[in-house]
């Protein structure tokens, strides 16, 4: 068996985690992780780098030779609400790619990207959308920066790139903070408490609009299939779990499962019902002895409010993938409820 060995910038965020406990469990690969501040993971190397610096790069990266495949899971440090960074987004993937390449005999480099890619954050775009019909959005975003880079530095070389476009990714990991699955449970345990019913945040309409979520395994192996799939070279994808429910498909599931009836759309902002319940999460983390946590600290509101306020559809094509190959699907109702046992078993929940 050939071992390949995969360098993961952003190795200590979700995805890159995600993707190296899954090339790892492969048995073929070696991976390397890179991060500002690496976290332990049993397997992965891992190397302390800021990707903005070039000369850091070339210190730390300059002797991986034996690297087959570059992951770039990374993002720059950034607010909910503010705009990310062009200049520096795209600097961090240059940096990396090219030290690597001056120095490794490359294969494949994959950079994973979003939704935003189409503005469907700021509009409602025609769907499904389609990653080669469907447009660019007007506002700048470093995804175009870096996916241009790719396709005129891979020019000549013997390494293929791809990219993948997920939307609104999920995880049942407790410690991410801009987690939609984090801030329904959280949003249903306060409001039990209260006695409330579950009451949905956002508006009538956003209740009924359609959206796209990504499990962040199912993105993962979309992305270990690409990087060996020769068909996929120098292409993008929408990676999506395929469904595009509504929020009032999944409520009253949700509603079952947390053991509260289902409510209606409130049209309340989460970051102003939240503001003073920090003293009754307290209280509530002591009464059902759960994990220690801060409510402003562990919960993105204002992620759920962008989320719920969305009262446009957004629907994504998955035929590119489809076609050649990439049949997974997920249900995201199953999805939501999985992540909900999880926070239960870590003690986030009661």
């Amino acid at each position: 068996m050939t071992r390949k060995t995969a360098l993961i910038a952003g190795a200590s965020g979700l995805i890159g985690r995600r993707l190296a406990e899954l090339l790892l469990g492969a048995g073929d690969w070696n991976v390397i992780g890179l991060a500002r501040h690496p976290t332990g993971h049993p397997g992965v190397r891992w190397i302390a780098v800021d990707m903005c610096d070039m000369e850091d790069c070339k210190r730390k990266l300059g002797s991986l030779s034996d690297v087959t495949h570059l992951f770039y899971t990374a993002r720059y440090d950034f607010r909910q609400g503010i705009r990310e960074s062009v200049d520096i987004n795209a600097a961090m993937l240059r940096n990396s790619v090219q030290v690597v390449d001056a120095v490794a005999q490359l294969q494949h480099v994959h950079a994973v990207h979003g939704g935003k890619y189409y503005g469907t954050y700021l509009r409602s775009v025609p769907g499904p959308i389609d990653e080669d019909q469907t447009p660019r959005a007007p506002e700048p975003t470093f995804y175009y920066v870096q996916e241009d880079f790719l396709r005129d530095y891979s020019r000549g070389k013997q390494w293929t790139y791809t990219t993948t476009r997920p939307h609104a990714f999920c995880d049942p990991a407790p410690d991410f903070p801009r987690s939609i699955g984090l801030v329904i449970a959280v949003l249903a345990t306060i409001q039990r408490e209260l006695g409330m019913n579950f009451d949905f945040p956002g508006s009538a309409a956003a209740h009924e609009s359609r959206c796209e979520y990504t499990e962040v395994g199912l993105l993962a192996r979309s992305i270990a299939w690409m990087a060996q799939e020769p068909r996929c070279s120098n292409l993008s994808f929408n990676i999506v779990n395929g469904d595009n429910p509504r929020w009032s498909d999944m409520w009253p599931h949700f509603a079952s499962w947390l053991g509260m009836k289902a409510g209606n759309a409130s049209n309340i902002r989460l970051t102003e019902f939240m503001a003073d319940k920090e003293q009754l999460w307290s209280d509530i983390v002591t009464k059902y002895a759960l994990r220690p946590t801060r409510l402003s600290d562990f919960v993105s509101w204002s992620y759920g409010d962008h989320h719920c306020e969305q009262d446009w559809d957004v629907t994504f094509s998955m035929a590119k993938a489809r076609k050649l190959g990439f049949s997974e699907t997920v249900d995201s109702t199953d999805m939501f409820i999985r992540q909900f046992e999880n926070y239960r078993a870590e003690k986030i929940i009661p």
